[in-house]
């Protein structure tokens, strides 16, 4: 029978180990560490009071000693389990974390893109709505400014940037300018008159290697988004400055890089546009080149 110093001590064992447990399970590490160690000292006290108060043969405590090892051990080992167990859970938590933080920043991200398509779209509406408006000035002007249509058929537009391209190889060479055309598609179809796009794409280049005024290079990037075909036409030359270039679609004008010519090319390039539904305009300043961007329905 134990006496009541060793019964005392072993309840207050027993409590603590439930406390240490409860604390584990609260995920609250510094209390559990503290009702560990409380335990630990009420474990070795009720030991220690038994061997004292008892008298045991020297097997009973070597028996009693190996007792005390072996629960020590199992505590030992279930602490352990305790231990990774908890760490897998902060690390749970961590990466969670993580994840949700990266997803944070694509979700600004997205938004930011999504403003900025927006803008574009406005953009592009108040300039579709400017060229519906001109686009009866040029209606006057299409018999004498446009060449000879042929029939109007399906056109690979980028076999016919490519082919200007090719045309306008020695002399773009000689100006010290190269021209590349860019596009992530092979075939993009519209509807259209070939000689007509083809008028289009020979002012652009012929209006890059006039005004350049230094050696560089003139992207033509096509590429589709929808029903519509986009062209970009980037050029590296000197650009003019941002009144300036408001005025270069118009009849007859020639900026301050003024040389000889009637100042029709870009005019006629607008008109091409208008007449089948799209959009043109252009962004400079100056030193830092020309940008002309397009828009052109598929039908």
């Amino acid at each position: 029978m134990l006496s009541v110093k060793q019964r005392n001590l072993l309840i207050a064992a027993v409590i603590f180990y439930a406390l240490s447990l409860a604390a584990f399970l609260r995920l609250e590490p510094w209390m559990f560490i503290v009702v560990f160690a409380v335990h630990s000292v009420l474990l070795l006290a009720f030991s220690y009071v038994c061997v004292k108060d008892s008298s045991l043969t020297t097997d009973e405590v070597d028996e009693l000693t190996d007792r005390i090892t072996s629960v020590k051990t199992e505590w030992k080992a279930e602490s352990e389990h305790y231990k990774a167990e908890l760490f897998d859970r902060d690390e749970t938590i961590r990466r969670l974390e993580e994840q949700l933080n990266s997803a944070n920043v694509s979700n600004l991200e997205l938004t930011d893109k999504i403003k900025e398509l927006e803008l574009a779209a406005v953009n592009t509406a108040s300039a579709m709505d400017s060229e519906e408006d001109a686009a009866s000035d040029f209606s006057s002007v299409l018999p004498d400014y446009l060449p000879a249509k042929s029939e109007t058929s399906t056109v690979n537009i980028i076999d016919v940037a490519r082919s200007v391209s090719r045309e306008f190889s020695d002399e773009a060479a000689k100006a010290g300018l190269t021209v590349n055309i860019s596009s992530s598609d092979e075939l993009l179809l519209v509807r259209a008159d070939q000689n007509l796009l083809r008028t289009l794409f020979r002012n652009i280049v012929d209006n890059s290697i006039k005004y350049m005024n230094r050696h560089g290079s003139l992207i033509i990037t096509i590429s589709s988004v929808g029903d519509d075909i986009f062209v970009v036409c980037k050029d590296t030359g000197e650009g003019l400055s941002e009144n300036e270039t408001e005025h270069i679609f118009e009849l007859n004008y020639q900026g301050s890089n003024r040389i000889s010519g009637n100042g029709l090319g870009l005019f006629q390039a607008k008109a091409i546009v208008s007449y089948y539904g799209g959009t043109i305009y252009a962004k400079s300043n100056t030193g830092k080149g020309m940008g002309i961007y397009i828009q052109l329905p598929t039908v």
